[in-house]
């Protein structure tokens, strides 16, 4: 059963993105992120490698993933990558590529992309996550 054996658990959650609640927009967290709503944006916990998201039945990602720990209940639409163990409830549902290290999947889950093991999945993909593009002033270039 997912999360009763070696499974990790969300021992704390920092943050909750309740049922009737729609989310647009990337968000950056550290802690425990619960959503049991809609997020339609990237997730990714950049500075806490003990960070743990957890999308329960009926939440629902549009977006990409880039997390140390994942509890999948709910659904995402977009490619994941997860550092160090992701498990997959049976009512998961993924459209997109999972790169995972250690992967727990019961039986119903449901993945509609490719499964890829690496070694470092998140590597890349939280990498920069602070830099913001510079965006150049037309004034400045003496173009108008």
């Amino acid at each position: 059963m997912i999360g009763r054996k070696k499974g990790r658990r969300a021992s704390k959650v920092d943050t909750l993105v309740g049922r009737n609640t729609v989310i647009h927009g990337d968000i950056e967290f550290g802690g425990g992120l619960h959503i049991e709503g809609r997020v339609i944006g990237d997730i990714r916990a950049a500075t806490d490698p003990s960070a743990v998201l957890v999308v329960a039945d009926g939440g629902v990602i549009e977006g990409h993933v880039a997390v140390p720990h994942l509890l999948m209940n709910g659904e995402v639409h977009g490619d994941v990558h997860v550092g160090e163990h992701v498990e997959l409830g049976e009512t998961a549902r993924l459209t997109g590529n999972l790169y995972y290290t250690m992967l727990q999947m019961a039986e119903g889950a449901q993945i509609d992309g490719l499964l890829k093991r690496v070694d470092h999945p998140l590597q890349g993909e939280l990498e920069g996550a602070e830099e913001t593009p510079v965006l150049s002033n037309p004034t400045e270039d003496g173009h108008s």
